[in-house]
């Protein structure tokens, strides 16, 4: 496959298993199927408007390309009927979320690259684009979001964009970039998950109730 190729593949994937995610987070709690698709729609969709929002690029990716559509709908379905094989909903929404934040961490610092945005604007965009679709689930359905807890989260992205821009720099090809990148994002956030990895936090403790 060419670069183009490999980037719409990797779209696919992203919008698949984000809206996944979202569905399966819509189904525990216990949300009628309009409301199963509309979060499988706005997890799959939401981090990649803001950064086009964001960046100025009109219209935003999804309209032009109406595809994103039927592709959340089709995680929707599949979360749907999936869940009598699940033996936990929760641990396979934490693992598609996985997958959605490495892929969508390098698409979304490719887009900013497309636009010609600042190497440190487009890791904070490939952030945006893989966090802010969960934040925007969580938030619906009135759920701390992941990046808000101490997970190894959206440090994961800022790491997984910074490789990619940073392989970028080096020679590699776009793709092989773009798939090391992914790759490392994933292992981060599932190794997280794997062995109960906190991010690092420092608060100075308190001396009593007051403070």
């Amino acid at each position: 496959m060419d670069t183009a190729q490999i980037f719409a593949a990797l779209t696919i994937v992203g919008l698949f298993v984000f809206a996944i995610s979202g569905a399966l987070t819509a189904l525990r709690n216990d949300m009628d199927l309009f409301g199963v698709g509309m979060i499988a729609f706005v997890t799959g969709v939401g981090g990649g408007t803001i950064r086009d929002v964001l960046l100025g690029s009109f219209p935003v990716w999804w309209i032009a390309d109406p595809n994103a559509i039927f592709i959340c709908l089709a995680g929707a379905a599949v979360a749907t009927l999936a869940q009598p094989i699940l033996t936990s909903r929760l641990n396979a929404l934490i693992w598609a979320d996985a997958m959605g934040l490495a892929v969508f961490t390098v698409l979304g610092a490719q887009a900013a690259l497309a636009v010609e945005a600042p190497l440190v604007i487009a890791i904070f965009m490939g952030a945006v684009t893989a966090t802010f679709g969960g934040i925007v689930r969580d938030v619906l359905l009135n759920e701390a979001p992941l990046i808000l807890k101490q997970d190894i989260y959206a440090t994961a992205a800022l790491i997984g964009a910074s490789a990619y821009i940073g392989l970028l720099s080096l020679g590699a090809g776009s793709a092989l970039a773009a798939v090391l990148a992914a790759v490392l994002t994933f292992a981060i956030r599932g190794g997280a998950i794997l062995f109960n990895i906190p991010s690092p936090k420092y608060a100075r403790p308190r001396k009593s109730e007051l403070e």
